[in-house]
């Protein structure tokens, strides 16, 4: 019995401890100030369970497709460079305050597969920076995400301009033949 109430007593002081460092104010949220070494291993380990326990039952479609890698480029232009930069950025102006940073996708690309980049595209990840893509984009526009974002790892900065101005170029050809 006296196990019993030692672990009480120590649940009790913890979760008091906790109250005590939310409530006082104590920890700094700033963004310019570095998490503590325990508090940032204890979300990024949280953070990739969850993304692969999540991904899990998600089946990727065949990403190879050079439409639908462009489709991605112009989608990763408009929503993910600001943040993530691309082949030749990095970190950006935005990235620099962000804490956590957000990752270099080039190098995330290697680490997620196809399923576990989708879901975090789609679903976003709470307390860093990174938005639910899936608000406002189908699915079929997020794989093209991830399909390009695959791609990243392989492009170097003048690959990355050139594709992007071709991108760019079709996207204009496109608006000009709706517009006629």
């Amino acid at each position: 019995m006296k196990i019993f109430a030692a672990i009480a007593i120590f649940i009790a002081l913890m979760m008091g401890t906790a109250l005590l460092v939310i409530y006082s104010g104590l920890y700094n949220v700033a963004a310019t100030q570095p998490d503590n070494p325990l508090v940032r291993w204890a979300l990024s380990t949280t953070s990739d369970h969850s993304i692969s326990y999540h991904a899990k039952q998600i089946k990727a479609p065949l990403l190879t497709d050079a439409a639908l890698i462009k489709e991605g480029l112009y989608h990763y232009r408009e929503m993910c460079v600001p943040c993530h930069g691309r082949p030749g950025l990095y970190p950006t102006e935005l990235n620099k305050g962000l804490n956590p940073r957000a990752p270099k996708l080039a190098e995330s690309a290697k680490e997620f597969n196809a399923s576990e980049l989708f879901w975090v595209i789609k679903n976003g990840i709470k307390m860093t920076g990174m938005p639910a893509w899936g608000t406002s984009h189908s699915d079929d526009k997020i794989w093209a995400i991830v399909a390009f974002v695959k791609r990243l790892p392989a492009l170097t900065p003048q690959e990355y301009v050139a594709l992007d101005q071709a991108v760019q170029k079709e996207a204009q050809e496109r608006n000009h033949v709706h517009q006629h």
